[in-house]
């Protein structure tokens, strides 16, 4: 039931989707219009309930064919270093108003997509802050430039590790349109091993994890990439991984092999805590929604609801799985 503004009145009202096609900048997208029908007149209109905005999808779906930044990307660089608007601005050049409609969903133009993709790499930004007479305050300044060469010089082990066992891979559609961070890939581990895990289920969670945020904002967490395996989907090269972080006293996970079902099982248990400053709100949000979700399954029952992902149906053992298949995850 629902009220009707043809009918002006209450009736029954029917919940209808359709496809159509919008063209953005001279690219057919397909996207679904969600509506209302009322059955009694037989009149369609908006659900005044929904958030559901076909361009949005249709400008996310675009972005990422055409490899540019999301909304939620801009949002985060700056809230990272702690930067605002107008400091943004100064530093790129673009206008504080173009900054605002980009992070409020706009979509950008081109021009103004490569500046902003080329203010997010630190090495860059840091030469902009360091170049910079008049945007920023002293202390901010000697703030971030701190920061930022900690970053820019600082390395990790995992990271290195990372491209020696993974490779190098550009940022597609079978790494979620992200390059692999091997940091907050480990920190994703530590947060479902606080309490001890299968490996089974763990590598289930991740692939959720990932697929969860890409599906709703459009860039995976990690950049990990997820492979087909018997037992459902893996990071790939997961063993590899494992063994490298499981492996001495300073390691942050410790190996265990318990029975399970008269079979034996490898869990993994964090040391110490993840570092969740690393991770946005929305990507916080994804990976609270996913232990949640899977809080009750055993490493056999989430072995069996993967199976049944469209990703992995549509793959054979070995296979990478594209990203493009979160459309039509379970969760």
């Amino acid at each position: 039931m629902g009220f009707c503004p043809n009918c002006d009145k209450e009736s029954n009202l029917t919940r209808v989707r359709k496809s159509e096609v919008l063209t953005i900048r001279g690219e057919e997208i397909s996207v679904v219009s969600e509506f209302l029908r009322c059955d009694e007149c037989g009149e369609e209109f908006d659900d005044p309930k929904s958030s559901y905005d076909p361009l949005v999808f249709a400008y996310t779906e675009y972005r990422r064919r055409k490899g540019m930044a999301q909304p939620e990307q801009i949002h985060n660089f700056r809230k990272k270093y702690g930067l605002t608007q107008k400091e943004l601005s100064g530093l790129s050049g673009i206008g504080i108003a173009s900054l605002s409609r980009y992070e409020n969903g706009s979509l950008q133009e081109e021009v103004h997509d490569k500046i902003i993709q080329l203010v997010m790499e630190p090495l860059n930004l840091l030469k902009m802050v360091e170049e910079d007479i008049s945007v920023l305050s002293d202390e901010k300044k000697r703030h971030l430039v701190s920061l930022l060469k900690s970053e820019v010089e600082g390395g990790s082990p995992y990271l290195d590790m990372f491209k020696d066992v993974f490779g190098r891979y550009n940022a597609d559609q079978l790494s979620g349109y992200k390059e692999l961070d091997a940091y907050r890939l480990l920190n994703m581990v530590l947060f479902f091993c606080d309490k001890g895990i299968f490996k089974t289920k763990l590598n289930k969670l991740l692939f959720y994890t990932d697929f969860k945020h890409y599906k709703d904002y459009a860039v995976s967490i990690s950049g990990c990439r997820y492979a087909h395996l018997p037992y459902g989907p893996v990071p790939d090269n997961y063993k590899a991984f494992y063994a490298f972080i499981s492996q001495g006293l300073e390691s942050p996970l410790e190996e265990e092999e318990q029975w399970c079902h008269d079979c034996p099982g490898e869990i993994l248990i964090s040391r110490i805590k993840p570092d969740l400053s690393l991770f946005s709100v929305s990507e916080l949000k994804v990976l609270a929604m996913v232990k949640e979700f899977f809080e009750d399954f055993t490493a056999t029952r989430i072995k069996d609801f993967s199976h049944n992902e469209a990703g992995y149906r549509a793959t054979n053992d070995g296979d990478l799985i594209s990203y493009q298949y979160a459309e039509r995850l379970q969760i």
